[in-house]
């Protein structure tokens, strides 16, 4: 082609069917990325200003397979506009051939194929909201329906045809290449944008293995040969299916917050390939190399395939597991805990150890462990019983009930009170079969429940309180004042900072409770009138407390000794750890 430059009507007259190959992302226009417009709005935007100033619209490029001898172009980068564009045009109900072919997406076919025989009301009917739609592409279709109506509802849909096509206004280059180099291109035209991820490179080459046994041309008859090519893409479509809802499945905002993860396939694929305890780097040539190399391609790529379903089907359990009768399977929110409370490398250890391998993991006793402050290596000493492993655990349990003994907790380590109230909370969750919200943990705050303001101690001649601040005040009129707690009255056992005076609460909630006394806090805690609710309302420890019908110097000092009657009995410390 001299001239690479062509106009939507000349793309169109083509007359063929545009093919979105294997190794094709799913279509995912129209999905929000910050604050910014999505590619559908700005692809309409655009094609509204250039209708009403009667301009040419010039859009970038799509770079194809085509041959004369084929009635199909392969589209090898274009598919998202080609695509909106596509669905623009059933909208406007455009009556000209334009033909789109998922090769391995049925559903997504399916899908598109029932569009053509509705009405633009049939249309927006059935592309309603629904975030429970199962397949990544179709709830992009929807969505980009939903967005066209909205932009294009109050538009003169034979006039709006008549721009986009007729008047030959919308125009883009048009880049024809050889078949046999269209992966390559593929790989490195994503490389200039958005990179391919070696998960979409992985799913490419297995889905060309599955079917890709030989066929004895020569002994077949076309009839036998094209039954052969049918059940080859019944192969790609059915694993590619399982592929998407995988796909799906970890591009849910709750899967991975719990897994902390933003990669598109989550953890699977790498946890994965970490099985085969290569020495060499995650990428898309190694997971061949391992997996994907052998006698029978075809073979190895179904097995990869059946062991990749087992692991995933093992994070998926562990996420819904969570309402069980029985509370050994009450996974979800134990799990939850040690991906939360690890650090980044020790909780990729874990989910290895956990997920991938089959050594049984006593969770309940792993959990004690790193909620005791552990990490990875030392919850592994402990449970093999290595060597040193009782100097481990007897430390941190003296660590742990020091620190919790301490009067002064709140000003001196605070970590291992978070970690205290994170399980209480957690636990109270776990028995009601509940998911805990683990979004606390990054947003963690300890609130003093009875307010540090409003704690008295003489220091040096001057009143002062538990922000160690001056207060200009009459001892007198602090005695009488019932809002205000006396510092000498805990007789060294307590004070306003040690732990039966503090709960958990998200921090951005701390500040609106403020120096108020507890009768006060607990109104503004429980009033379901206010437009901001309190989303610590979720924290069912923190909620007892509240709860309350007093709070005191007696009931601190009866909260810290029950707390810590609690941890010698979770832990079974002896007395004489005590410090």
């Amino acid at each position: 082609m001299n001239n690479p430059l062509i106009s939507l009507k000349k793309y169109l007259e083509k007359e063929k069917t545009f093919l979105i190959p294997n190794y094709q992302r799913g279509y995912v226009w129209g999905k929000s990325r910050d604050s910014q417009k999505n590619s559908v709005q700005f692809l309409i935007e655009s094609i509204i200003n250039c209708y009403k100033n009667k301009t040419e619209l010039f859009l970038q490029g799509v770079t194809v397979s085509e041959t004369e001898s084929e009635s199909n172009i392969e589209l090898i980068d274009g598919q998202q506009r080609t695509t909106a564009l596509y669905l623009m045009l059933l909208y406007l109900k455009y009556d000209g051939r334009f033909s789109i072919n998922y090769t391995v997406r049925t559903q997504s076919q399916e899908f598109l194929n029932s569009l053509k025989t509705k009405s633009t009301e049939e249309i927006i009917e059935c592309c309603a909201e629904n975030s429970e739609e199962e397949f990544q592409d179709i709830f992009y279709f929807k969505k980009t329906i939903r967005i066209i109506h909205q932009e294009l509802k109050d538009f003169d849909k034979t006039d709006l045809i008549k721009f986009l096509i007729d008047d030959e206004k919308v125009k883009f280059l048009y880049i024809n290449i050889p078949k046999e180099r269209a992966t390559t291109v593929f790989k490195m035209m994503n490389g200039n944008k958005a990179v391919m991820l070696t998960e979409e490179i992985i799913k490419a080459e297995m889905l060309r293995l599955v079917s890709n046994r030989k066929i004895d041309k020569e002994n077949l008859n076309e009839e036998a040969l094209e039954a052969v090519r049918w059940n080859e893409n019944l192969t790609r479509s059915k694993y590619a299916r399982e592929w998407d809802k995988w796909l799906y499945w970890w591009n849910k905002d709750d899967v991975k917050k719990f897994y902390h993860t933003e990669n598109v396939m989550g953890l699977l694929i790498e946890t994965f390939y970490n099985t085969s305890n290569s020495k060499e780097n995650y990428n898309f040539e190694n997971f061949r190399d391992n997996f994907l190399r052998g006698n029978d391609n075809t073979f190895l790529s179904k097995d990869v395939f059946y062991k990749l379903r087992q692991l995933q089907k093992k994070f998926e359990d562990v996420f819904y597991s969570f309402d069980e009768q029985e509370h050994q399977k009450k996974l979800h929110n134990k799990i939850g805990a040690i991906l939360t409370l690890y650090s980044i490398e020790d909780r990729k250890k874990f989910v290895q150890r956990y997920f991938a391998m089959h050594e049984p993991i006593n969770i309940d006793e792993y959990l004690k462990l790193v909620y005791l402050g552990l990490n990875f290596s030392q919850v592994d000493k402990v449970l093999n019983k290595n060597d040193n492993s009782d100097e481990i655990l007897t430390e941190k349990k003296e660590d742990l009930l020091k620190t919790l003994n301490s009067n002064n907790l709140y000003q001196e380590d605070n970590y291992q009170a978070f970690t205290q109230l994170l399980r209480l909370n957690i636990e109270e969750d776990t028995k009601l079969g509940r998911k805990f919200d683990f979004s606390i943990w990054n947003e963690k705050s300890l609130e003093h429940i009875h307010p540090k303001s409003k704690v008295y101690r003489i220091e040096d001649g001057l009143i002062k309180n538990g922000n160690n601040e001056i207060i200009d005040k009459d001892i007198k009129d602090l005695e009488n004042d019932s809002t205000y707690l006396n510092r000498e009255n805990f007789n060294k056992n307590g004070t306003e900072h040690c732990i039966g005076n503090l709960v958990l609460l998200y921090k951005n909630e701390n500040s609106s409770f403020g120096a108020k006394d507890f009768n006060d806090k607990k109104a503004l805690y429980f009033n379901l009138n206010r437009i901001n609710t309190f989303r610590s309302r979720h924290l069912l420890h923190t909620i007892s407390v509240f709860a309350q019908q007093k709070w005191g110097v007696e009931e601190i000092l009866q909260k810290k000794e029950d707390f810590i009657d609690e941890i010698k009995k979770y832990y079974e410390i002896k007395e004489y750890y005590e410090i």
